[in-house]
């Protein structure tokens, strides 16, 4: 593992190789120095002076519409969650409280116009605000007791109400990448971990993996097909790095033959001095070093032994 090499990153990759990979405490003062330091990265600094005073980044629409924009308040929260930030920013506070006064009253996240609540939305955000602090906030809460009530028959999730048990199409395969983005939200939950929906959702997930190439899934970017192994970050699309990095928190899951499979397919990846090179990516994010191909990514290098890391624990 190249720690030295790690260390050497950005501030937010040493934050995270001190606490995840090293094990250091949050009061240990190399890891107070090294978060404090992430608010002040010229890349990190730039994203938060285009936040609106109201709380948002881009327009006040796009927190209801993914596609196909990366750098808006719907992605943003879940990305400087995984660098470091929480709620005691001001700026991530007010950013966190402008979703939450989006959320529908049965609890959900979703597109509009009309409001509809969605699997994958919801998911999305309740990981990002779990993240960010929030997991004891009773409308955090509320939006995770939705998404226990939207497992479909094969334990997936998909945001069609008609895939619901008893309606017209609740047969069909689920939507992979809604299931990921529901479990990665149950993943932060410790109290969610361990339930039989997690179990149910991670059989489906794997089952996914076992059927590669046979089965048309429905939903968006679904099927596990060319360009699914390619290394990525953001997770904004269903991608290996993004599957492992979520199963990997389960304990059941690690016990998985499937899953080494897909970790024999991670190991390869690494070139010979151990280091991994992101495979796919956003141009929005060209500032950092997962945004650029050229040359190896102390992130994703870090998101790789991370999850590595969880099988030899």
């Amino acid at each position: 593992m190249p720690i030295d090499w790690l260390l050497g990153g950005e501030p937010f990759v040493k934050y995270r190789t001190l606490t995840d990979l090293l094990n250091m405490y949050e009061n240990d003062r190399e890891v107070l120095t090294a978060k404090a330091s992430i608010l002040r990265y010229d890349p990190i600094q730039r994203i938060l002076k285009k936040q609106n005073t109201e709380g948002y980044w881009g327009t006040p629409v796009d927190i209801y519409s993914w596609w196909p924009r990366k750098d808006t308040t719907f992605w943003l929260l879940g990305i400087l969650g995984d660098f470091g930030l929480d709620r005691n920013h001001s700026g991530i506070a007010a950013a966190c409280e402008y979703i939450l006064d989006t959320q529908l009253p049965g609890g959900g996240f979703g597109w509009a116009p009309p409001p509809t609540p969605s699997d994958c939305y919801t998911g999305i955000l309740a990981e990002s605000l779990a993240k960010l602090g929030y997991l004891s906030d009773s409308r955090l809460q509320k939006a995770y007791g939705w998404l226990l009530g939207r497992q479909r028959l094969d334990g997936g999730f998909w945001c069609k109400n008609t895939g619901l048990p008893g309606g017209p199409r609740d047969r069909e395969p689920s939507c992979a990448f809604a299931t990921l983005c529901v479990i990665g939200a149950m993943a932060q939950n410790l109290h969610l971990r361990n339930s039989k929906t997690c179990r149910k959702g991670i059989v489906f997930l794997l089952k996914c993996w076992e059927n590669r190439g046979k089965i048309k899934y429905a939903g968006h970017d679904s099927r596990i097909g060319r360009g699914w192994e390619r290394l990525k970050y953001p997770y904004t699309d269903y991608r290996i790095l993004k599957y492992l990095d979520i199963l990997s928190r389960f304990e059941s899951a690690k016990k998985d033959p499937r899953m080494l499979e897909m970790m024999e397919l991670l190991i390869y990846k690494r070139d010979e001095s151990g280091r991994y090179y992101a495979e796919s990516t956003h141009n929005v994010w060209s500032d950092f070093d997962f945004g650029q191909k050229k040359s190896p990514s102390k992130w994703i290098t870090y998101l790789a032994y991370r999850i590595l890391s969880r099988f030899i624990a």
